[in-house]
């Protein structure tokens, strides 16, 4: 195509009402969104977030996955996308820069002279379109709630200094209650009493000032950062290394924990092979995957109704038999519900799969990456929502590299 066709496309696409044209442009993917607000005036100007741009992106905007490559003692400061909509349709899933972590600086290790530690944050979790990092093994383990779409983010206070001394933190979460419209901190720590340990329970509700000690379900004390755990309308659900025969959850909202009976189904077998047991969301229902490697299917269950134990439902099997290649073993993660109603799920450590439940048939994207390097991931839903307004806070940072910035948009294109 000329330069002289171009030009009269591209005149006569801007020539479009303003209202179509933001139509077709919120409905591009995330990382070609970006590119249109380069092209020219027009799109800057249709496309820079105010009311009216932020409910159209929103009511059209899909899951994408964001990935954090590295170990927790030295994670990427990239946030990575992918959007398997597009990637995993066109077969070309390749990953692209999306977000870089703020610098926070250094802090000095306790009990040590003339060393510092550098403030690496690590991917946790994402909830509705916000991701949460903390400095794991960290002394003072700060954390920031971010949207990665405005590079805007939030600095977690740190828990109060006798608390951290006292304790010794074995999870944190981001979660959000719908009925206050707060979005919450949750941290579990255990503690040495004597004999025995003690696991406690600390919230923080962003707005406020302070943490607070709430009851704690009797947790197992090998309650650990990894494990498999999911956000669902407004409740963390995970499973436990000692008490498989439950899924724990912390309801945000009324800041209480629980427990949810895993399907009756499950016997002695399933409840002893837990490294092949993972939990996630499946059309809106929390959903626990079973690997039967030994009969080479993933078996799918759905709990219909929130705490009914008798709501359980296996929902799929499907088959992981490859053609010249072994069992497949390990965890299946769901992750999202596609638009042309395949299932995409993480298979933890090793690929990204897509499952079609008309043809049950069972696709491996070969997204090798994950084989090699282990990244953190999360699924979660891109927004334009300004993080003040999504958090209800007067401030917050922004953090913005232009030469970074001018990279992205070479890289995208």
């Amino acid at each position: 195509m000329s330069r002289t066709q171009s030009a009269k496309m591209a005149e006569s696409l801007t020539d479009l009402p303003p209202n179509i044209l933001m139509e077709i442009l919120v409905r591009l993917p995330l990382k070609s969104l970006f590119i249109s607000r380069c092209v020219c005036k027009t799109f800057l100007s249709l496309t820079t977030p105010n009311s009216h741009f932020i409910d159209l992106h929103s009511s059209n905007a899909t899951q994408i996955l964001g990935f954090q490559f590295g170990d927790v003692f030295n994670p990427s400061k990239l946030l990575r996308l992918a959007e398997p909509e597009l990637d995993i349709a066109l077969e070309n899933f390749v990953l692209k820069p999306l977000y870089q972590l703020p610098q926070m600086g250094t802090s000095v290790i306790m009990y040590r002279t003339n060393y510092r530690e550098d403030n690496k944050l690590v991917l946790v979790n994402s909830v509705n379109s916000l991701l949460y990092f903390v400095r794991r093994h960290a002394p003072d383990e700060r954390s920031l709630v971010c949207n990665p779409v405005t590079s805007e983010y939030l600095i977690i206070p740190d828990v109060d200094r006798k608390i951290r001394l006292e304790s010794r933190t074995k999870s944190m979460w981001l979660g959000f209650s719908p009925g206050t419209n707060q979005y919450k901190v949750l941290r579990i720590s255990s503690s040495v009493n004597g004999e025995y340990v003690e696991v406690g329970a600390q919230v923080f509700v962003i707005g406020s000032s302070s943490w607070r000690e709430i009851e704690a379900l009797p947790l197992g004390s090998d309650h650990s950062w990894d494990l498999c755990s999911t956000f669902l309308n407004g409740a963390m659900y995970w499973l436990d290394d000692q008490s498989w025969n439950d899924i724990f959850f912390f309801d945000f909202e009324r800041e209480r924990f629980g427990d949810v009976a895993l399907p009756p189904e499950f016997g002695d077998e399933q409840l002893k092979n837990k490294h092949c047991m993972s939990t996630g969301v499946l059309g809106g229902c929390l959903c626990v995957s079973y690997n039967d490697f030994n009969a080479q299917h993933v078996d799918l269950w759905v709990m219909r109704k929130r705490g009914d134990r008798e709501s359980w439902i296996k929902e799929f099997v499907v088959d992981t038999v490859r053609p010249r290649a072994g069992p497949v073993f390990g965890r299946f993660k769901p992750l999202q519900v596609l638009r042309n109603g395949e299932i995409l799920m993480l298979w933890i450590n090793n690929d990204l799969v897509c499952y079609d439940p008309r043809r049950k048939s069972l696709r491996f994207v070969g997204f090798h990456l994950l084989r090699m390097t282990t990244p953190r991931n999360v699924a979660f839903t891109p927004s334009f929502i300004p993080l003040k307004d999504a958090l209800l806070v007067d401030r917050v940072n922004q953090y913005i590299r232009p030469r970074y910035k001018r990279a992205l948009v070479t890289v995208l294109m």
